[in-house]
């Protein structure tokens, strides 16, 4: 204690009122603490993990509030994962408040969740079986869509009532292989969110090209669902922070956005690749056509997934046409 008192140039009384207390977290001043930070090997980290930890907990106690029991191991599964902390706590508490019914709450923090960041905590929300988050999968599954069934009587194009209905049907549709509600592809930007949303929930669900076959001739025709398309990728991906009217600067490019397609373009289903490369990535080149600077890796990636070998005729077709096209 005394190296920390003539290091920090704090008062011995105050470093001595501290010390001894586990609570002494939530009782140091901004200015105390910055001069402990200087001074002490990773208190920073220790600072981190314990703000991590009181999220979670207070996730959990309101996570118990609304009835909802959460499984240990797969929790302590997530959060030793880098930087889970906080998205687990973000997806816990959007669990309460859907369980609640509480719209409003839901759709904040389903937004926050909103990225592939967040995904691995908020996909085992929804998942059923071992990976389950929610030991009472079913209760939440059905208050979940029952908040999806009441957001259709609205036509709120708000970013936090967008984005959170749109999660909820994309994993509903992950879960069930079927979009919980009826979806259309354009009427205004709310219902162009969703109608993408349940889309490409079936078409990893299912694997259904048809699916992916039908969202493209629809988006060619609208430009409400191209503009969407290109909002979502970016935004999921972070390389586009999200806005309440939805812009997409000129200036935004697509580093992000092109590592998560080229991942995705290795190992998801033939549908999904269809997807990618008539509709995901023709976006994303009309926007930046360097793609992120990956064109090259681009090129490499499909001639991978054609190599080794696509059994529908059509999705090998519509790989070799876009690789010939950049190349």
């Amino acid at each position: 204690m005394a190296d920390v008192v003539l290091l920090s140039g704090l008062s011995t009384s105050t470093v001595s009122r501290l010390w001894p207390d586990d609570f002494w977290l939530d009782k140091v001043a901004g200015a105390t603490l910055q001069n402990l930070l200087a001074v002490i090997p990773d208190l920073a980290g220790y600072v981190t993990r314990r703000s991590g930890a009181r999220l979670i907990e207070s996730a959990l106690r309101q996570c118990a509030d609304a009835g909802l029991d959460v499984s240990a191991d797969v929790l302590d599964s997530i959060v030793r994962q880098s930087d889970s902390g906080r998205h687990v706590a973000t997806a816990l508490t959007a669990a309460a408040s859907v369980t609640c019914q509480d719209r409003r709450s839901a759709n904040a923090w389903l937004t926050r969740a909103w990225g592939s960041a967040s995904d691995i905590a908020l996909d085992a929300l929804f998942t059923t079986g071992p990976g389950a988050l929610l030991t009472d999968q079913d209760h939440f599954l059905s208050q979940a869509t029952r908040m999806v069934e009441a957001a259709t009587t609205t036509s709120d194009n708000s970013l936090y009532s967008t984005v959170g209905s749109g999660i909820l049907v994309h994993k509903l549709t992950k879960v069930f292989g079927a979009s919980p509600i009826a979806t259309f592809d354009a009427a205004q930007r709310s219902s162009a969110f969703l109608y993408r949303s349940a889309t490409v929930g079936a078409i990893l669900a299912g694997g259904d090209v048809d699916i992916s076959r039908r969202y493209t001739e629809n988006l060619r025709a609208k430009p409400l669902l191209q503009r969407n398309e290109i909002w979502s990728l970016a935004s999921y991906s972070s390389d586009l922070a999200q806005s309440m009217d939805f812009s997409i600067p000129s200036t935004t490019t697509f580093s992000d956005t092109a590592d998560l397609i080229l991942h995705d373009l290795e190992n998801r289903n033939e549908a999904y690749v269809h997807y990618l490369v008539t509709t995901a990535i023709v976006a994303v080149l009309a926007h930046d056509n360097g793609f992120g600077t990956a064109k090259r890796r681009l090129a490499d990636t499909l001639e991978y997934r054609i190599d080794g070998g696509l059994e529908d005729s059509g999705v090998r077709a519509a790989c070799t046409a876009l690789l010939t096209a950049i190349t």
